[in-house]
């Protein structure tokens, strides 16, 4: 007997999701909907996509994506608007959106790690264009 992949049935409540079978929260902040330019980067700044922020919260975002990007497991976000970078780890993608969590939130217009330069540099280009 064959039996395909197990999936889990999400009820959505509000702009949060429960998971349908016990009742845990899957994401702990809720997201607000938001359309900000941003940038993926990754490589230490050797590798780096344009995309759209589209929910966000203190704890992670839905991104639109182009459908052939690429992406790690582990990136950066930049917010291009608010001049922020987000150590981020994926959590789910699909062709043409993916969903993050930030581990770390850094300043680009104060920016203490010289090892995260490329971050400054990268912000500092998409501001002229």
């Amino acid at each position: 007997m064959c039996h395909g992949p197990r999936t889990r049935r999400l009820a959505v409540t509000g702009n949060r999701h429960a998971d349908a079978t016990d009742g845990t929260r899957r994401r702990v902040a809720e997201r607000n909907r938001v359309l900000l330019g941003g940038k993926i980067v990754f490589g230490n700044g050797a590798y780096s996509y344009d995309c759209t922020i589209r929910d966000m919260s203190a704890s992670g975002a839905r991104i639109g994506i182009p459908g052939a990007t690429v992406l790690p497991k582990e990136f950066f976000l930049l917010d291009l608007k608010r001049g922020a970078a987000f150590h981020a780890e994926l959590l789910w993608r699909n062709a043409m959106q993916a969903g993050v969590r930030f581990h770390v939130k850094h300043d680009l217009n104060d920016l203490s790690d010289p090892g995260l330069g490329f971050l400054r540099r990268l912000y500092l280009e998409s501001r002229l264009r």
